[in-house]
């Protein structure tokens, strides 16, 4: 359920005067927060009205910032009705997680070869981080340690064409990761998943780091789609547009 205005302008910073450019990015960073942190829920219509009040910005400004968050996927256009937050359909949430698991199963083996020892502290570190964040939950803080720990990988693993290709669906997969994040059960189950590819990657076992690669994503796979089918915003196979 969708916060109430008074308490999304809490959360939303408004702009110092500024150009236009810095307005435009601070618009589409804050409603791209609101959206992954779940203060706008799928499905949910966008009052230009309001975001403007949200942000602080003009109605002009605002929707440079939604066309690029539609482009991100995070929105979509609805004919003559303005903007709501996307609802996903099983078959692209399966695609992008099959992307994830061809991409991030070659990023960890890489990992193994390439990263630096200072690297993998900093991994362990990053973990130890997701790990505390479990114990006092705040989906914000917790959304930065897991995206801080594969940032470890991506950059260890010596190959900026696999975060390139992921990059075209990177909200979407910081979409699904915050919905995962706000489960308590999937927030049980995420953390020994990282624990055992925390352990391979340190290890340097490259089948093992791929095994726990793909075991992590296929469970994030199947609790995104039991969580999204249980609130009711997994849109039907073929109602949703392809924006990738």
């Amino acid at each position: 359920m969708a916060f109430a205005l008074s308490s999304q302008r809490e959360l939303v910073s408004k702009p110092d005067a500024g150009v236009d450019t810095t307005l435009r990015a601070h618009a589409r960073a804050a409603l791209r927060t609101a959206i992954l942190n779940g203060q706008f829920v799928a499905g949910q219509k966008l009052v230009e009205r309001e975001l403007c009040e949200l942000t602080g910005v003009s109605r002009s400004i605002l929707r440079e910032a939604l066309v690029h968050l539609e482009v991100s996927g995070l929105i979509e256009r609805e004919s003559y009705r303005g903007f709501r937050v996307a609802r996903l359909t099983r078959k692209k949430v399966c695609d992008i997680f099959e992307l994830r698991v061809s991409l991030e199963s070659q990023a960890a083996e890489l990992f193994t070869e390439r990263a630096s020892d200072a690297e993998i502290a900093n991994l362990r570190q990053a973990y130890n981080e997701i790990d505390q964040c479990l114990q006092i939950f705040e989906i914000g803080r917790m959304r930065a340690a897991k995206e801080a720990y594969f940032d470890v990988i991506f950059t260890g693993c010596r190959n900026v064409e696999i975060r390139r290709a992921l990059s075209i669906v990177i909200d979407r997969i910081h979409y699904l990761r915050s919905r995962l994040i706000a489960d308590p059960d999937r927030r049980r189950r995420s953390v020994p998943e990282i624990q055992r590819l925390t352990d391979a990657l340190a290890a340097r076992d490259r089948l093992e780091a791929r095994v726990a690669t793909v075991a992590h994503l296929e469970s994030a796979r199947d609790a995104a789609l039991k969580l999204l089918h249980r609130d009711g915003t997994l849109r039907p196979d073929g109602e949703e547009r392809d924006v990738t």
